[in-house]
């Protein structure tokens, strides 16, 4: 682990993880039909696979996806090596 203090860290996970985290979360929220049923038609497959792989119910599809996007930011905050693509 560096001597990072927690702003340099915040900062560097959310420059690290932060794209994972909103492409995860994105077709998330896009699988709720928040934002159109176009885009809905388009990633609740996604979130129903999901959330079959992970066992549960496929309408929680939404919530696992940005649950796992939250899990990526935390992720990214103690390990950023993980997403850095410079090592």
């Amino acid at each position: 682990m560096s001597n990072e203090g927690l702003p340099q860290r915040a900062t560097r996970a959310a420059k690290t993880g932060g794209p994972p985290a909103l492409i995860t979360a994105g077709i998330g929220v896009g699988a709720t039909g928040a934002v159109g049923s176009r885009i809905e038609s388009r990633t609740a497959p996604v979130a129903r696979g999901v959330a079959q792989t992970v066992g549960v119910a496929p309408e929680l599809g939404p919530a696992v996806l940005v649950v796992a996007a939250a899990l990526v930011v935390v992720v990214a905050l103690f390990v950023p090596e993980l997403f850095d693509r410079r090592r």
